[in-house]
């Protein structure tokens, strides 16, 4: 991270206040956004310099913070009062900082504004809400796992290339066929216990279940005490464990990949389908750009019993409690927030167009954009806790052992119980 100026703390002495800024009356304020400078950078520029042209009176230091540098520097700027005036925050760092009454709640402000809380779909506004009501960033930065598929090896294998399957049956069962057929596995399946695999096996949960996987109001698993969760997610995991071991339809060692980690194969022809999200747009985009005559679309997360459910990564941008600045900082939020500047966002970085007014763009006219649009009026919500990253290494090391079959579906459910109750940090 390069030098942060911090929130309502250049110096001021007791009584003054950073809005007053220099003896030119300036307001300063510090953006920061997460991830690599270089990547960041040529987005916001020329966010902020329009910004500054439409507020003379205010100016904007920008700033980002490498992803593994967060977990840690967000907290102690938290604690110290320093976060900056507009923070972008992750679900693994906002729950946290939330929690520790750093952030704002923004629930007043956005709902206050009725351009921007009618532009985001209420599935994501939940999303990003916790049970009680409470909103501490807006949701800029969205994704969710569906099916990408290779329409070629489903004609190769007598497959309709405009109809994905659309159930887990269906999805095994096109798997099997394109796998016989034309020799290439049909599934990309990855089990890794990565943060990635957590959020398929919790797609696959709410998927079979209709429900989050965690309950923010009781501080658990909703399969804990719901016997019918449990016989449902046990049936998930079964059927799992069946396709990394019985079915004959992934690529070899299927533990060794993590999900993204196939987009390679899957861009050079090496497997029918796998599940990744709006994140492959960027890597497959030379394929893409070629319309009707790519090879690659979109369908989406295979359904279960309760339907497609994917979980959705959701981060965005908060007002830290302690900032000075508050009506400054909303200012550039709304600023941020608006369609174009985040079109310009979502294309460069990798992310779903979120708000209504962007999703007629020609922009998102790809025929592969389709399915990951419509997947977010569905979406399931990841862990709304402090602890949401070591949760989700729970579920992940307890699946991988149901997929591996080393546990069976209910000793890996007692285990991401036990692992929880023993770490859990209220």
């Amino acid at each position: 991270m390069i030098s942060l100026a911090a929130c309502g703390s250049s110096g001021e002495t007791e009584g003054e206040s950073s809005a007053e800024g220099s003896s030119s009356g300036q307001t300063e304020l510090t953006l920061l956004r997460l991830g690599d400078l270089v990547k960041a950078e040529p987005i916001f520029s020329p966010i902020i310099e329009s910004f500054e042209a439409e507020n003379p009176d205010i100016t904007v230091n920008f700033e980002a913070m490498a992803w593994d540098e967060a977990t840690t520097k967000l907290k102690l700027l938290g604690a110290q009062g320093d976060l900056p005036d507009v923070t972008f925050v992750n679900i693994a760092n906002g729950w946290d900082l939330a929690a520790e009454g750093y952030l704002m709640d923004l629930t007043e402000l956005f709902e206050s504004d009725e351009t921007l809380s009618s532009e985001i779909p209420q599935s994501v506004i939940d999303i990003a809400t916790t049970d009680d009501g409470a909103m501490y960033w807006i949701p800029s930065a969205t994704g969710a796992f569906g099916l990408w598929y290779n329409k070629e090896l489903f004609e190769q294998a007598g497959l309709d290339p405009e109809s994905p399957p659309t159930t887990v049956e269906e999805m095994i069962s096109y798997a099997q066929t394109i796998t016989e057929e034309t020799g290439v596995p049909g599934l990309g399946w990855g089990i890794s216990a990565t943060e990635d695999f957590a959020h398929v096996v919790e797609s696959f949960y709410s998927s079979y279940t209709g429900e989050d996987i965690w309950s923010d109001k009781d501080k658990c698993f909703t399969f804990e005490n719901n016997e019918e969760n449990r016989e449902l997610f046990a049936q998930a995991l079964e059927e799992m464990a069946a396709i990394t071991n019985d079915y004959g339809i992934t690529q070899p060692n299927p533990v060794e990949y993590n999900p993204s980690g196939m987009r390679t194969l899957f861009r050079d022809g090496q497997m029918g389908m796998y599940l990744d999200g709006v994140w492959a747009v960027k890597e497959l985009l030379t394929e893409l750009d070629k319309g009707e005559e790519s090879k690659f679309n979109t369908g989406l997360f295979p359904a279960g019993p309760a339907g497609s459910h994917p979980v959705m990564g959701c981060d965005g941008w908060a007002i830290p409690e302690a900032c000075e600045n508050k009506e400054e900082a909303w200012e550039l939020i709304q600023c941020l927030m608006s369609s174009d500047n985040q079109t310009s966002h979502a294309l460069q970085w990798g992310l779903l167009p979120i708000l209504e007014s962007e999703k007629g763009k020609e922009e998102f006219s790809g025929e592969y954009w389709d399915a990951l649009i419509e997947q977010e009026s569905t979406v399931a919500a990841r862990p709304k806790d402090r602890n949401v990253a070591m949760i989700e290494q729970a579920v992940a090391d307890g699946a991988q052992a149901a997929a591996m079959r080393s546990m069976t579906p209910d000793e890996a459910m007692d285990y991401m119980i036990d692992t929880v109750k023993a770490n859990y940090n209220g």
